[in-house]
């Protein structure tokens, strides 16, 4: 299994943009070696005060979005995704810095009891 995360940098006046293109325009086609893949906001350091990562919007200049993406293996992961990275071609029209990516190779692992989630979120392709 590889974890592939993809921070996004967003436009604050261009978040519903980069929303619509994660769900409609970014889809994974054959999602047969997707374990699981979650767009999520980064969580506010007032809230959970022990973050020591920092991933926070920065007022006025983006909107954080953090991509985690559990996959079979690197293979499947670079066939349905990353072959159509080409970090020569401008940034999209939304982000506000190019996005950064980091695939993460488990090397031990707990699993819990809780399931993933069985269905997509609501208007995600």
């Amino acid at each position: 299994m590889v974890i592939a995360l993809i921070h996004w940098k967003i436009e604050p006046d261009r978040v519903e943009e980069f929303l619509e293109f994660w769900q409609k325009k970014a889809v994974v086609q054959d999602r047969s070696g997707l374990v699981g893949e979650f767009l999520s906001e980064v969580g506010d350091a007032g809230e959970f005060p022990w973050v020591t990562w920092d991933l926070a919007d920065r007022e006025g200049v983006y909107r954080s979005y953090v991509n985690v993406g559990l996959w079979r293996n690197a293979d499947d992961f670079h066939h349905q995704i990353a072959r159509y990275f080409n970090d020569d071609t401008a940034p999209e029209s939304f982000e506000s810095e190019r996005r950064v990516r980091a695939i993460l190779r488990p090397l031990h692992w707990r699993v819990g009891y809780a399931e993933l989630p069985i269905q997509d979120s609501g208007g995600t392709l």
